[in-house]
């Protein structure tokens, strides 16, 4: 069998479990942090400004980076920036860029930043907690907590019910199964049967399962032999079919129940296509507005006027986008 597997989507799988998990991630990883912010107050995303004050570090493969808005406890001050930086690869000038977009944040909007970092790769000894320089005098530094992930206790995150515990042990499980595709799928199934197990709802089900389609891919024969062995390990556990456990199957769902809708309220079976038709067009606008963040309204045009079956091969494509450049090119490639 090839040992051909696709890519693991590092990037895209810790953006999206950051976006809808944060205050999980807060709460396993800087716990101090978490217990310092009111979460009473709705926090803000603005990751796209990250782009705008360093348009020239485009995040790429093997690096994720986050920034959010919220409130302290205290209101002295009242509103701080996190900056979280997930690489998941070696790289000799994170630091510094830690700095930099610490520095850049702070001079832009005269608001207090916390940078925060995750390292995912395998470096055990690669350990950057901070930048600076003395010169004659002159000093500066930026001291940045820092949660190595190849470091965590395995067991111990496997009994914990939180995303980013689950996050973190599918991620290994990306680096130790790379040409290893019977063994990816083992840990596929191994780690979709946890899930329930570990008392996830159904909408964090969902989530999580995107999760595992982004780091733990497999060919297309290896992925229809798990979805079927996830249906019946389905079954198994919550002794019905509640869950879906593809990206397609997800839009299904979505466009067949707004659809059915329509159609009972409106007596017509075209109720049902135009809610399959809707489901599809706003899961993929979801998909790209995670990985690429915020479109343009012309690029969402574009992208919502393009067949069912296009839009399904689009679903697949984005996982390997990396940045506006990706989508462009993919959608210029379509056949007049």
């Amino acid at each position: 069998m090839t040992n051909l597997l696709p890519t693991a989507d590092f990037d895209g799988a810790w953006k999206y479990a950051l976006e809808h998990y944060f205050p999980d991630f807060l709460a396993l990883f800087f716990p101090d942090a978490y217990q310092a912010i009111d979460w009473n107050v709705p926090i803000s995303f603005r990751s796209t400004e990250l782009q705008q004050i360093a348009p020239d570090q485009q995040s790429g493969k093997q690096r994720a980076d986050t920034l959010v808005m919220v409130q302290r406890t205290d209101g002295q001050p009242a509103q701080i920036f996190v900056h979280v930086e997930v690489q998941s690869q070696h790289d000799g000038n994170f630091a510094a860029r830690m700095f930099r977009y610490h520095a850049r944040l702070f001079d832009r909007d005269q608001v207090p930043v916390v940078s925060l970092a995750i390292l995912g790769d395998e470096d055990r000894d690669w350990l950057p907690t901070q930048f600076g320089y003395a010169i004659w005098g002159c000093s500066l530094a930026l001291h940045f907590p820092m949660v190595k992930l190849c470091t965590l206790d395995a067991a111990s995150l496997a009994t914990l019910r939180n995303p980013f515990a689950t996050l973190t042990l599918i991620h290994r499980d990306a680096q130790e199964t790379r040409g290893r595709p019977e063994e990816r799928m083992r840990r596929k199934l191994a780690r979709f049967r946890a899930l329930f197990r570990l008392g996830y709802r159904p909408e964090e089900l969902r989530t999580l399962i995107r999760l595992l389609d982004h780091l733990l891919r497999l060919t297309p024969g290896l992925q229809e032999m798990a979805r079927a062995t996830m249906r019946q390990i389905e079954r198994e556990e919550t002794g019905m079919e509640t869950l879906i456990t593809s990206f397609e199957e997800l839009a299904r769902e979505e466009g067949v129940q707004e659809g059915l809708a329509k159609g009972r309220q409106e007596g017509r079976q075209e109720g049902v296509q135009e809610g399959l038709a809707k489901g599809q067009r706003d899961l993929v606008l979801r998909q790209l507005t995670h990985k690429l963040g915020a479109l343009d309204e012309a690029l969402r045009v574009r992208v919502a006027n393009l067949e069912p079956e296009t839009l399904l091969r689009l679903s697949d494509a984005l996982l390997d986008f990396v940045t506006r450049a990706d989508l462009d090119a993919w959608l210029a490639a379509l056949p007049e």
